[in-house]
């Protein structure tokens, strides 16, 4: 592999461009229109990084209105070869607790209304139509990188966890997180889905 460039979605709370050095910004567009915001370019401890806020740094996208497309493929046609995303999310078990780390490794689809992929057949530069499977969707060697490094700082957190996205733009009910945990869900949120199958295809 050549030089790594992370991307770097972030979520809501956790998009400050101050987490870069020597940074600048840079606006692009896609094949499927414009992202969320200004790409922010720049390094973490020498490593090459790109920062995009999945809201808009005036968080002034709603999850089901995010272009997660132009998301990826922005990141991708800056060269980025690996991304590493966070998201708020709500606990459905007992044991995950407000302010641990989840490394999730699976997850639930609940979004009715989003762009699941890159490749319907509608875009010339995506490569036709394709089935990708998804039996493991989260990149097992980083998510080992990001375990190391977590215990090495002394977080609290747990390497496994499902995530269950939902549509939203409001929270569930008391009976549908009780059905979510009947499920296995571990965590649930507005944003995981479509970012992990499109990031998938692409990247």
């Amino acid at each position: 592999m050549g030089k790594v460039k992370i991307g770097i979605i972030g979520g809501s709370g956790m998009d400050n461009p101050l987490l870069l050095e020597n940074k600048t910004e840079k606006k692009v567009t896609t094949p499927f229109g414009d992202p969320s915001d200004v790409l922010v370019i720049g390094s973490i401890k020498g490593v090459d990084c790109v920062l995009l806020a999945r809201h808009g740094r005036s968080h002034n996208c709603s999850p089901t209105n995010v272009n997660y497309r132009a998301n990826i493929w922005a990141l991708k046609q800056e060269g980025c070869t690996h991304l590493v995303v966070t998201t708020a999310c709500g606990s459905l078990q007992e044991n995950k607790h407000p302010g641990e780390i989840v490394l999730v490794d699976d997850f639930i689809d609940r979004t009715n209304q989003r762009k699941l992929t890159f490749y319907d057949g509608t875009c010339p530069e995506a490569h036709g139509i394709c089935h990708v499977p998804m039996n493991e969707p989260f990149c097992p060697r980083l998510r080992a990188l990001l375990a190391s490094s977590i215990k090495a700082l002394g977080y609290s957190f747990h390497e496994k966890g499902t995530m269950i996205t939902i549509e939203g733009p409001r929270f569930s009910t008391r009976a549908e997180s009780k059905m979510f945990r009947q499920w296995r869900a571990d965590l649930v949120n507005m944003s995981t889905v479509p970012e992990v199958s499109l990031n998938f295809m692409y990247l």
